[in-house]
């Protein structure tokens, strides 16, 4: 297993710590809501849902992730600043978790990063993300709002290989963030495609030996994409769905985010399983601390 000898940053965002060495806390998996085509959103502009629907989806996974014994965010998506808010006020009102503010650009992000500073809400919200793009003005104004946790994304689309992500993340993002004043922040190794995804286990290794930063990735459209997917019916859909995350898991991430919350019942069982090994050897044979967080029972 996996034992980084640089030290590792734990994040507490909310009531969840990220990071630390393998094993150490509970892995944290992230299910998403209110992405296109989700049979809840009926209206993209207005941010109308079927409320029913996601709360049933969003239960299902909290209450796995409570069994089980790992750690819970939640990716809200949205395509207009209005429909973002109410999204994620309405994820903030239903369960006690932090989550991603994912709007698909900053004309999005920024006004719903101000909103939820007046609902006093910044102690959960994730800002996803700050990119190579991310400009200086758009820098200043989340300095001002005091966004607190963000989501470093090491996309460029020239660069594929880990030490040129890892050199993006040192020269280009991690400044970007110290300009917001943002400490608390994530990496995502930024997915490409299917067959990359060894890239994003070698970028994440490479940042956490390097610089300790809590990292993860995000290989849901990847998989969704995959042509082969839906061929073999639903049990074997499912069963690729969790093996790449399960995969995912075990080469040292710290958070995974799975794609379609409804995907838990698919997903949470395999990860938590990678999870519990892991600290189940860094207690029993490493003799190192896990957290409080860490209960064998949940899992054995």
């Amino acid at each position: 297993m996996l034992s980084y000898i640089e030290d590792q940053k734990v994040l507490n965002i909310f009531n969840v710590s990220i990071g630390g060495q393998p094993g150490e806390n509970p892995l944290v998996v992230g299910g998403s809501v209110f992405y296109d085509k989700h049979k809840a959103l009926l209206n993209e502009r207005t941010g109308k849902f079927d409320k029913n629907l996601v709360e049933a989806e969003i239960n299902e996974f909290i209450s796995l992730v409570d069994e089980l014994g790992l750690q819970a965010i939640i990716d809200v998506v949205g395509g207009y600043p209005e429909a973002l808010v109410k999204e994620c006020e309405f994820i903030a009102d239903l369960i006690e978790v932090p989550f991603l503010v994912d709007g698909l650009n900053d004309n999005i992000r920024i006004p719903t990063m101000m909103s939820l500073k007046e609902m006093g809400l910044l102690e959960r919200a994730i800002l996803n993300s700050i990119d190579e793009n991310t400009s200086d003005q758009n820098l200043d104004i989340l300095r001002e709002i005091g966004v607190k946790h963000a989501v470093l994304l090491t996309f460029r689309s020239n660069i594929i290989y880990a030490n040129q992500k890892v050199d993006l993340l040192i020269n280009k993002l991690i400044p970007k963030a110290e300009k917001a004043g943002i400490d608390n922040y994530i990496v995502d190794t930024a997915v490409l495609d299917l067959t990359s995804i060894n890239v994003n286990i070698e970028i994440s290794r490479l940042i956490k030996t390097k610089l300790g930063i809590p990292t993860g990735l995000a290989p849901a459209n990847a998989i969704y994409e995959w042509n082969k997917l839906t061929k073999y019916g639903e049990g074997s859909k499912c069963g690729a769905i969790a093996s790449l995350m399960a995969y995912c898991a075990s080469a040292g991430n710290d958070f995974v985010l799975f794609g379609p919350v409804k995907y838990a019942k698919c997903v949470v069982p395999s990860i938590a399983l990678i999870s519990g090994i892991n600290s189940y050897y860094r207690k029993r044979f490493l003799r190192k601390n896990v957290s409080e967080r860490i209960s064998f029972q949940k899992i054995f």
